[in-house]
C-alpha cells in the first residue's frame, strides 16, 4: 500500500495541494504570465505622427507696440585672481583704502560715529594688517570683533588673505561691521 499512495500524490496537480500531507509551497496568488491578457473593451492605440515644429516668432502674434523690452541684466564686476588684480594697479605698493565706520551710539567706547577712515597700504597687505591699523582709530576695539565687508565680494573673513585677493583698489569703500554674539532674542 505505501507505494500506491506515492503514485496518487505524484499524479495530483501542483495547483491543488494534497490533503494527506501539507504542501511545501502555498498556492500561487499571482496572475499567470504564460497566458496573454485579452482586453476587448479598448481598441489598440495607434500613434499619430506629429507635425513638424515651426519656428515661433513673437512679432507674428503680438503687435510691435505691445512688446516690452527686457530689463537690463545686472552684471557683477568680474573678480580677478590676486596676481592679475595687483598687475592692473598703477602703484601696488601704495593703494588708498577707505573704510566706512557705522554710526552706532550703543558702541560709543569704540568711536562708531559714522566717520570714514582713509590710509594707504600695499595691495599685498593682509586683512589682519588693515584691522590692526583700525584699532588705534576705534578706541581699542578687539580684532576678533571686526568684520570688513567689501561691496562686491562680501565679508572678508580670512585675516590671512591680502587686499589684492579681495580686489580692493582705489575708490573701493569697505564697510566695518562689528561682530555680534548670539542669535535671536
Amino acid at each position: 500500500p505505501p507505494p500506491a499512495q506515492q503514485n496518487v500524490l505524484a499524479q495530483t496537480s501542483l495547483d491543488t495541494p494534497a490533503t494527506d500531507e501539507p504542501s511545501e509551497e502555498p498556492a500561487a496568488k499571482r496572475i499567470k504570465v504564460d497566458e496573454p491578457l485579452t482586453n476587448t473593451s479598448n481598441p489598440p492605440v495607434v500613434p499619430i505622427p506629429a507635425a513638424p515644429l515651426q519656428p515661433f516668432d513673437v512679432t507674428d502674434t503680438i503687435p510691435a507696440a505691445q512688446v516690452l523690452p527686457l530689463p537690463p541684466q545686472q552684471t557683477q564686476p568680474e573678480i580677478l585672481p590676486e596676481d592679475d588684480f595687483i598687475a592692473t594697479l598703477p602703484n601696488p605698493d601704495a593703494v588708498p583704502i577707505t573704510i566706512q565706520i557705522p554710526d552706532d551710539p550703543s558702541n560709543a567706547n569704540w568711536n562708531f560715529n559714522g566717520q570714514t577712515i582713509e590710509f594707504t597700504l600695499a595691495a599685498t597687505s593682509k586683512i589682519k594688517q588693515v584691522k590692526e591699523k583700525l584699532v588705534g582709530e576705534l578706541g581699542g576695539m578687539p580684532l576678533n570683533k571686526m568684520q570688513l565687508k567689501h561691496p562686491v565680494t562680501g565679508f572678508m573673513n580670512k585675516d590671512g588673505l591680502s587686499l589684492g585677493y579681495f580686489n580692493v583698489g582705489p575708490g573701493v569703500v569697505i564697510d566695518l561691521v562689528p561682530k555680534i554674539r548670539g542669535g535671536r532674542k
